[in-house]
């Protein structure tokens, strides 16, 4: 151990910074884990955008291909009255860097490049199209950005993109007709102006570091004389870097207007998108009681139901956080759950006590469990503990013909911890 002190004394301040930064680089993880919306609190995740329908068109793609993440999302009538309201909101993509570039966002067919206001209880559909960029395995979220509530995330899946991240190009056609690579439009300009300006700071870092600074001047000002330490020199060196910073800010904008002589501001504005239309739910519900046992990791609520929807309907899944509990005996009825996340999908998660169809007209008393780890790995359980222990979701009822009808559920959620 000493000889290895003295080797390192020994090489001097340089050698040291190098092995530190050997140190600090070796420490650096080769491998991340996703999944990191599960820290967000269980209630936001249950009682704000209900997440449904979400589907990723490829799991494998290579650079420059384009994979489509699409589905729908309801803004749940019950949302938290401590979070704030979707009156601003942006619909985006988690991913873990630049790893992807959106080329197109709609919401009910309408351009999302801007944020808007969305409804309670209301669905919409929407769907982004992404250009791989870099190669990799990369867990994309779909995500709905609200103002002062912040992130809500939807459910995340593995795309493993191929290929050379040297092949990559992004290039758009602007208004004025020229096609233009985004992926290094502007980059010359940018290293040199950046430059430029560390030049410059650097300048007047080493011109007031080359006097006395600590020691010398510290006693001059405490003594109120701290005038007397800035000479007539100093004060035309400031003249002169504050002349040459002008000029440069001047000349850049002079160049900038015309070499750009057409340019549109970043836009601002809101978008004004419709939900889907919606008739009034055909099924309706009443939670009577919901209990969850943290032994079984698992959710028990009792519910009445008013089927109005014309025909025999049984209950099929249960919807909350992106998680999705499905009835083995109803089956899994829509073409979505198939490429659904493993971690996100409890396929005989869904228990119906006396499962049975309920006939059109007919009002009764359901029991149904929905049980998986998942309560757990998703850490949805932690609701229990949290001072607004209220969950939230959606119910899917299937009709003899295939129909599906969507239902609202929310209410206290009681714990049992035997």
């Amino acid at each position: 151990m000493k000889n290895i002190l003295k080797k390192i004394i020994g090489m001097g301040m340089s050698g040291v910074i190098a092995l530190s930064t050997v140190f600090v680089v070796a420490s650096i993880p080769t491998t991340v884990s996703a999944h990191g919306e599960r820290s967000q609190e269980p209630f936001l995740r249950m009682r704000t955008v209900q997440w449904y329908d979400v589907t990723w068109s490829k799991a494998t793609v290579a650079v420059n291909e384009q994979v489509v993440v699409k589905g729908k999302f309801r803004i749940a009538p019950d949302w938290p009255a401590s979070a704030a309201k979707p009156d601003v909101a942006f619909l985006n993509i988690s991913t873990p860097g630049p790893v992807f570039v959106r080329k197109k966002t709609l919401i009910n067919g309408v351009s999302a490049t801007n944020s808007m206001g969305l409804k309670l209880g209301q669905d919409y559909e929407w769907e982004v199209h992404l250009k791989a960029r870099h190669p990799g395995r990369w867990h994309i979220h779909s995500m709905l950005n609200v103002k002062d509530a912040g992130p809500i995330v939807g459910p995340g899946k593995y795309i493993e993109v191929t290929g050379d991240y040297a092949d990559f190009k992004n290039e758009v056609t602007t208004l004025t007709g020229e096609t233009v690579d985004l992926e290094h439009y502007g980059i010359k300009q940018a290293v040199m102006w950046h430059s430029l300006w560390a030049v410059i700071g650097v300048a007047w870092l080493l011109y007031w570091l080359a006097k006395p600074i600590f020691f010398a001047r510290y006693p001059v000002a405490m003594s109120e004389d701290g005038d007397s330490l800035i000479t007539p020199t100093d004060k035309k060196v400031t003249a002169g870097f504050l002349v040459v910073a002008l000029g440069l800010t001047f000349y850049g904008y002079m160049k900038a207007e015309a070499d750009y002589p057409i340019t549109l501001p970043l836009q601002a504005a809101m978008a004004n998108v419709d939900p889907l239309p919606q008739s009034e739910e055909q099924v309706k519900i009443k939670t009577e009681t919901a209990t969850y046992r943290v032994p079984g990791r698992a959710m028990k609520a009792t519910i009445t139901i008013t089927n109005n929807t014309g025909q025999a309907i049984k209950l099929g899944e249960f919807n909350t956080a992106t998680v999705r509990f499905i009835n083995p005996n109803v089956g899994i009825m829509d073409e979505t759950a198939k490429g659904y996340p493993d971690y996100l999908l409890a396929q005989e998660g869904l228990t119906v006590e006396n499962d049975r169809s309920i006939g059109p007209g007919e009002t009764t008393t359901l029991s149904f469990i929905a049980q998986d780890a998942a309560w757990e790995t998703e850490r949805i359980s932690s609701l229990i503990y949290d001072p607004d222990s209220h969950f939230g979701g959606l119910l899917f009822f299937y009709g003899a013909d295939g129909t599906r009808y969507i239902s609202n559920i929310h209410g206290s959620l009681i714990p049992k911890f035997i």
